[in-house]
């Protein structure tokens, strides 16, 4: 199996397991977003406000990504910059084979290249155990608002 950072290439193959992903969260299909994808991901690799690490055997069988973004610096954030980690993604028959133990390491230590103190991410049911033995715990404090 051979890691790799993804490249402008790969964004097909990142915007089907992006899909897979949602499905597999319990999110319904209920319209084409395929041009969103790929859009987002060639943007974004372009430009590294996006970095995705994939796992392959024959093909990619496994994702993890990191997204950055800046708010105003604060006295818990001096620089503002905080990293959002996404798209840790396995495919069925490659899970709990430690990939995405791989992969979210590499993720991290972009975050660390990139001098980024502050790591956020949403993590579904099946992936709290991972990230908590990376150090990941709950944390509230928001609210949202879908428009």
């Amino acid at each position: 199996m051979d890691f790799r950072k993804a490249t402008l290439e790969d964004v097909p193959a990142l915007a089907e397991l992006r899909k897979q992903q949602l499905i597999d969260e319990g999110l319904l299909p209920l319209q084409n977003i395929d041009a969103q994808l790929k859009h987002y991901f060639s943007r974004c690799l372009m430009d590294a406000s996006f970095i995705g690490w994939l796992a392959i055997d024959g093909a990619i069988i496994a994702t993890s990504g990191l997204c950055f973004y800046q708010l105003p610096p604060s006295y818990a954030n001096p620089s503002g910059k905080i990293a959002y980690i996404t798209n840790v993604f396995t495919v069925k028959t490659h899970r709990r084979q430690g990939i995405a133990s791989i992969l979210l390491d590499k993720i991290l230590q972009e975050v660390r290249i990139q001098g980024v103190s502050v790591v956020r991410l949403h993590a579904s049911s099946d992936g709290k155990d991972l990230y908590a033995k990376f150090g990941f715990s709950p944390a509230e404090g928001y609210m949202a608002l879908n428009l």
